[in-house]
């Protein structure tokens, strides 16, 4: 890593970017619109939408018709497809992590990726990772209840930006603008399947656009979507005969997504603007199957399979008016309130301590999040420089509710237990901030941007934290930039009050335990040591080029260096090393338990290089090639366990490269798409396994039967490509011939290839 860091530092002197002009007269405003979408980005700074290329800190866009031409149904898979560097691995058999997906910017947190939509904050699940898999111990936005066709562009700002927006964006900033005026209506359906015949998908989505007055529009998007699950494992050797009885793959799901989109335009310069967001998801996995035992018995002669069934209802709501006073200072009030909750039910399983008279399904109870964010919004313009300034309160409130009694006395139903009385909790908070930004044109090559941001929390205290960043134009065609800053994020309210206790299977032993995640003010959590938690803090250092020789092609490299300090993890499962701890443990009825502390300190370091080329034929075919690789290293400084060491500094692909391909000729369109994923490792049974890279080729043909309707054919991962197995490992759980043979941390799944036939009609 530190020799391609100094390969990559010393061409930093050789690269650089565009002073391009956009000229606009010989387009129609079709043409200008999709312009707009790939070469303006209103993030990264309050300095207003401007080409993306010339931006002082690293930023990236994804257009509509990029999105449209892949073939995805979920915006999770389009950053996984789109991003270098974004990762979502797809998991099985780990509660609430099967239905909604974890994802990671630069191999950091997900709890450190801030989620905007038109430029404001989007509440996160109330879910909160709390088994082995990727981004334990954080909450994360629910990528997967945003329509894929309310979208115009995502712009990434990859760059620390606590100062800038507050506190999560640490790692980088995803704004999801979404579709304004001069858009036609659509209606699409898709339906597809994987190559091993399972994993059915169908999926419908309409767009429907009402123009208004002076420009303004009233915008609503529908999306309903059905997917079956796909079958992965393997067969169970604790049966006789051996046979596939667990499910590992992706779950069986429904989901209804709605989304508005609105502006109303006034003649004396005032704009009122709303948008909403409504999600209804209903998906089922499973969790290890049962064998035959004295317990299943009384309900069960041959054993069971739980089904774990979560409800996921997620909605948002932002209302705004925007103007300008006489003297040309513009001012923007908002408000936003985003609610989500997760309720989880259990069916085919059984409490094991009710015997004959258990029932087989259960209410396990919920989780529940709410946020509101109101916002005033400042900004002037002078002759050399442009000031913005703002003040924001946002309220926050977290609750779990307990399920039904028998879904948690005694052992508890099987698969999944259920949230008891004393795991309940309905707990608030406030947080207050002020923020400066001000952008100096120094000269017609040097622009430097000052930023700072004072915040304060109820629960957690102030922060004040400051950004610099600094661009210049070394010829027309050559950008250098680079920025500093400071950054925190504070403990969110699951990681303060979340709590919940569990039976497990032991891998190793085959024995059922019971474990618990216990609050740090517990009596357990401070017996085992636990302290009061802090906010991470953290500092971010970016440096980088644009090179743009003609206007059809560009060049970026940039290198980060982003240090945590204070870092929130889950502890390992601790079973007490004393006599007293031990007792402890026994007086609540568990053999280990765990709990979050601010664990150790993180360095990330890599690089971003990316080439765009578009090339137009003679017989006015279009070629467009998108490049991205990237490399980042994380390190832990500090105390961790092994196991959290492992999936912090290894358990995800070092290095990616996405490339994209788009080849468009009279009515057809091909879009060509090759992936590539780094090695990657987990830790079982205190060895750590490593799996190797792969690639995927990604093909979507479209053609234009008509200037309305369109019918494309396509697959993802079409060469089949799977992650290889456990190699060495073996065991009745985990292992090459076990019930999971795939690692959950596969950054692409293992769910193979799949193939689709799409449709849409504009009107």
């Amino acid at each position: 890593m530190k020799t391609k860091i100094t390969v990559i530092l010393s061409s930093l002197l050789i690269v650089g970017s565009l002073n391009a002009k956009d000229d606009l007269f010989d387009k129609n405003i079709e043409d200008i619109m999709l312009m707009d979408s790939e070469l303006k980005a209103d993030i990264g700074s309050r300095d207003g939408a401007r080409n993306y290329l010339d931006s002082n800190t690293p930023v990236d866009v994804i257009t509509y018709k990029q999105i449209e031409s892949s073939g995805l149904t979920s915006l999770t898979d389009v950053l996984r497809y789109f991003v270098a560097g974004f990762n979502a691995p797809e998991t099985s058999v780990a509660d609430g992590s099967d239905h909604v997906r974890a994802f990671t910017l630069r191999g950091m947190s997900p709890d450190q990726v801030l989620i905007l939509i038109n430029g404001k904050r989007l509440h996160t699940s109330s879910l909160l990772h709390v088994n082995g898999t990727i981004g334990r111990g954080s909450t994360n936005v629910d990528l997967d209840t945003v329509a894929l066709k309310s979208i115009e562009k995502i712009e990434i700002m990859r760059d620390g930006a606590s100062a800038q927006y507050g506190s999560d964006a640490i790692s980088g900033v995803i704004n999801i603008i979404l579709k304004g005026m001069g858009y036609k209506n659509v209606i699409s359906a898709q339906g597809g399947q994987r190559s091993s015949g399972d994993g059915t998908l169908a999926q419908a989505d309409a767009f429907i656009t009402i123009p208004l007055d002076y420009d303004g529009f009233i915008n609503l998007t529908m999306d309903a979507k059905k997917q079956e699950q796909t079958q992965r494992a393997g067969e169970d050797s604790r049966l006789a005969p051996p046979s596939v009885k667990t499910h590992a793959g992706i779950p069986d799901s429904q989901n209804y997504k709605a989304m508005l989109n609105a502006e109303i335009v006034q003649k004396n310069n005032i704009n009122f603007y709303a948008n909403a967001l409504f999600n209804y998801r209903d998906s089922e996995a499973s969790a290890f199957y049962r064998p035959s035992s004295s317990d299943s018995t009384p309900v069960y002669a041959d054993g069971f399979l739980p089904m774990i069934n979560a409800k996921i209802l997620d909605y948002s709501v932002v209302i705004g008016v925007q103007g300008e006073f006489a003297d040309s200072t513009t001012w923007n009030i908002s408000n936003v309130y985003g609610s989500n909750n997760t309720h989880y039910m259990v069916s085919e399983s059984m409490n094991y301590t009710l015997g004959a008279t258990s029932p087989t399904s259960f209410d396990n109870g919920s989780l529940n999040f709410i946020q509101n964010t109101t916002s005033i919004d400042l900004t002037k313009k002078m002759d050399s420089f442009k000031i913005a300034g703002g003040v924001e309160y946002r309220y926050e409130n977290y609750s779990i509710i307990a399920g039904d009694e028998a879904s948690y006395s005694g052992t508890g139903s099987q698969g999944f237990v259920g949230y008891r009385p004393e795991n309940e909790t309905d707990k608030s908070r406030f947080n207050f901030a002020m923020y400066m930004d001000t952008v100096f044109y120094l000269s017609k090559k040097f622009t430097l941007e000052m930023l700072a941001r004072y915040e304060e929390y109820s629960d957690f205290g102030e922060s004040t934290n400051a950004k610099l960043a600094l661009s210049y134009k070394l010829t027309p065609k050559i950008l250098l930039r680079t920025s500093g800053s400071t950054g925190f994020r504070a403990p969110s309210l699951a990681q303060s009050y979340y709590s919940q206790t569990s039976s497990f299977v032991d891998s190793t032993t085959g024995n059922l335990s019971s474990q618990g995640t216990f609050r740090t003010d517990h009596e357990v959590s401070v017996a085992l040591g636990a302290t009061p938690l802090r906010s991470e803090r953290s500092k971010n250092f970016s440096i980088g080029s644009v090179y743009q020789p003609t206007k059809d092609i560009s060049f970026m490299i940039d290198y980060f260096y982003i240090e945590v300090n204070d870092r929130i993890m889950l502890t390992g499962d601790l079973s007490g090393d004393t006599q007293t701890q031990k007792d402890i443990l026994a007086k609540y009825n568990v053999s280990e338990a765990r709990y979050f502390t601010n664990a150790a300190n993180t360095k990330t370091q890599g690089f971003d290089i990316k080439l765009n080329y578009k090339y137009i034929f003679a017989n006015s075919s279009k070629l467009d090639i998108n490049a991205w690789y990237n490399c980042n290293e994380n390190t832990i400084v500090g105390s961790s366990s092994q196991t959290e060491k492992v999936r912090v500094e290894d358990g995800q692909p070092a290095d990616s490269l996405r490339l994209l391909t788009s080849y468009e000729i009279k009515k057809l369109n091909l879009a060509l798409n090759f992936s590539k994923y780094g090695s990657y490792s987990q830790m079982m049974d205190n060895k750590t396994y490593t799996f190797d890279e792969a690639y995927t080729v990604d093909l979507d043909l479209a053609y234009n039967f008509t200037k309305e309707f369109k019918l494309a054919v396509g697959g993802l991962n079409i060469f089949d490509t799977v992650p290889n197995k456990w190699d060495g490992l073996s065991g009745a759980y985990y292992g090459s011939n076990g019930i999971k043979p795939y690692s959950r941390y596969s950054p692409f799944g293992y769910s193979g290839a799949y193939y689709y036939l799409r449709a849409s009609l504009e009107f």
